[in-house]
């Protein structure tokens, strides 16, 4: 509001200029803002990269690649498109598919993007290091959080099947677990949480063994008890690693020879 004019010291006609000049500058645009836009950036593209070869028996090509401008993760069986193993690689991949999707909101596990086909799954891309070849993997605080973020798992009735080193992402201080092919869900019932109590503690016990490998301090004598595993999970281990995973390869092995 324009402050009153004093008639004491102020002409007629002075004061008609001045109520003019009001006028026009009332009427004029507003100077141009100083405040600046923000920028949108736009992610970075990037360069289609192998992670890890699918060299073993039901194993995927692991290769990180841009899809729709957003760097992904693509866990792709297509090496086995043909063959009498597409089956158990397609079933592989919507069962982890399945268990991601559960945790959709667990912070500790990556999201699905998306699949290509019958077999490749697309998943978040988590940046970050793997424990095993992080600047600092003897942190007992990463340790810490492992075994927190292993109790939440279960919680969920879900056990993850394979830990070690390189499926631990440390990113950003923060622990992920990543490859949920072998994960089990076993929702609630008598026989289902008997073999879930045993499971757990097998998760457990390979997160202890990750800390004592790359620590290289001793256990305590609670951390020893849940290191070992029952007895006949530890036989059902030595049954697939031994027996039947040997025979399972040179099957596959025979059959890709003879489609050559």
């Amino acid at each position: 509001m324009n402050a009153p004019l004093d008639s004491a010291t102020t002409s007629p006609a002075e004061a008609r200029t001045l109520d003019a000049d009001s006028v026009l500058s009332a009427t004029q645009p507003p100077p141009p803002s100083s405040t600046s836009f923000p920028t949108i950036l736009t992610p970075p593209l990037i360069t289609p990269r192998t992670l890890q070869r699918g060299e073993g028996l039901l194993k995927a090509d692991v290769v990180l690649k841009t899809h729709a401008g957003q760097p992904v993760i693509c866990k792709d069986y297509g090496r086995y498109a043909g063959s009498w193993l597409a089956v158990p690689a397609r079933l592989l991949l919507r069962h982890e598919a399945r268990i991601l999707e559960r945790l959709r909101h667990w912070p500790h596990a990556p999201k699905v993007v998306g699949q290509v086909g019958k077999l490749a799954l697309l998943l978040e891309y988590v940046p970050g290091e793997m424990l095993s070849e992080a600047a600092d993997p003897t942190s007992p605080i990463y340790f810490a959080q492992l075994m927190t973020v292993l109790t939440s798992l279960h919680r969920s009735s879900i056990v993850h099947n394979d830990i070690r080193g390189s499926n631990i992402i440390v990113s950003r201080g923060r622990v992920v677990l990543i490859d949920f092919a072998s994960a089990i869900y076993l929702p609630g019932g008598r026989l289902l949480r008997f073999l879930l109590r045993p499971l757990r503690r097998s998760d457990l016990a390979g997160g202890l063994k990750l800390k004592a490998r790359l620590t290289g301090e001793a256990l305590t004598p609670e951390e020893a008890r849940l290191r070992r595993k029952p007895a006949w999970i530890r036989g059902l281990q030595h049954a697939w690693k031994r027996r039947l995973l040997p025979r399972l390869k040179r099957h596959s092995r025979a059959q890709h020879d003879e489609t050559r």
